[in-house]
C-alpha cells in the first residue's frame, strides 16, 4: 500500500478548518559550472556553482518581460537618409536588437513615432526600418530629431572575472558586484556568438536562459578567480564594477574551489538562469 502524502497533507489541514496555500514554486533559480582547460584541451578542473541574482536582475528580468520607455532619454545627432535609417546617439544608448525605441521631434513627420530596432551597430548608432514612409536614398540627413527614449534596463552583454570573496547578499552593493578585478583581467569578455541561448521546457516545466563566456589562452591570466558576473555595461568597455542602469550586475556568484587559470588555458562559464514551471 502507498500513502499519499499529499492527500495526508489535505486531511489534516482540513480537520484544522484551515486550507492549502496557494502559493507555487514560481521563481528564478541561477546555477552554472566553470570548466579549465589546458592547452591540449584536457579538462584541469570542474567548478560548479549556484548564484545569486541581485535586486537590480530582478529588475533586470521584470522590466525586459514589461518593456519600460519612457525612463531613459537620449538625444539623436544625426540619422542616415536610407530606409533602415541609423541613428547616431550623443551618448551611450543601452539598446539591444528587439527593443522598441520612440523618436520624437523629426522634422520629417514620418520618423516620429515608435519603431523597433534592427541592429546596433555600436554603443551610439542603432537601426530601425520605418519602411516605404522613410526618408528617400539621396536626400539630406535628417539631424533635428530631438530624443529617443528607450528601456531602462539594457540587455545582458558578458561576464566578468574577479578574485573576491565577499558573501553574495542582495540588500548591499558589496554583495551584489563583483569585489576585486584580478591581475591580468583585462576588461569584460562578451558572450560567446550563439549566446544567451532560450530553451522552453515544457508545460508545466519553465524555461531556462543560459549564458556563456569563453577565455581563451592570454587571456584572464591570473591566479585566484573566485567571483564572475553577468553583467549588461554599456559601453562594454567600461570596468567599473558599480551597478546602476547602464553598469548593471544580473547576477554573481563565487567559485569555490578558485580557479588558477594559466596563459595557455581555456576558461569557459556556462551559466544558466531557471525560470521554475507550476
Amino acid at each position: 500500500m502507498t500513502l499519499d502524502s499529499a492527500r495526508l497533507v489535505d486531511e489534516f489541514v482540513s480537520s484544522l478548518s484551515a486550507r492549502r496555500s496557494r502559493d507555487d514554486d514560481a521563481g528564478i533559480r541561477g546555477y552554472g559550472y566553470a570548466e579549465l582547460f589546458a592547452d591540449d584541451g584536457h579538462l584541469k578542473q570542474f567548478v560548479p556553482f549556484e548564484n545569486l541574482i541581485t535586486n537590480w536582475g530582478d529588475q533586470y528580468y521584470a522590466t525586459r518581460g514589461f518593456p519600460i520607455m519612457t525612463q531613459l532619454t537620449v538625444t539623436v545627432t544625426a540619422t542616415t537618409a536610407a530606409d533602415p535609417v541609423v541613428c547616431t546617439t550623443s551618448a551611450a544608448h543601452g539598446l539591444g536588437v528587439g527593443d522598441k525605441v520612440t523618436l520624437s521631434g523629426a522634422s520629417q513627420a514620418a520618423m516620429n513615432g515608435t519603431w523597433g530596432i534592427t541592429l546596433v551597430g555600436s554603443t551610439t548608432t542603432f537601426s530601425v526600418d520605418i519602411g516605404a514612409v522613410g526618408p528617400a536614398t539621396g536626400t539630406a540627413n535628417i539631424t533635428a530629431i530631438a530624443s529617443a527614449a528607450a528601456q531602462t534596463y539594457p540587455p545582458a552583454n558578458g561576464m566578468k572575472l574577479g578574485t573576491g570573496s565577499t558573501a553574495l547578499n542582495k540588500t548591499t552593493p558589496t554583495g551584489m558586484d563583483l569585489t576585486t578585478y584580478g591581475t591580468g583581467v583585462t576588461g569584460n569578455k562578451a558572450f560567446d556568438a550563439t549566446y544567451p541561448q532560450f530553451a522552453n521546457l515544457g508545460n508545466g516545466l519553465g524555461a531556462t536562459a543560459t549564458y556563456k563566456t569563453t577565455w581563451n589562452a592570454g587571456e584572464a591570466t591570473v591566479t585566484g578567480l573566485t567571483e564572475v558576473a553577468i553583467i549588461a555595461e554599456h559601453p562594454f568597455t567600461d570596468t567599473a564594477t558599480t551597478s546602476g542602469p547602464t553598469k548593471g550586475t544580473v547576477s554573481r556568484a563565487l567559485l569555490s574551489p578558485t580557479v588558477n587559470k594559466g596563459a595557455s588555458d581555456t576558461l569557459a562559464i556556462t551559466w544558466v538562469h531557471k525560470f521554475l514551471g507550476a
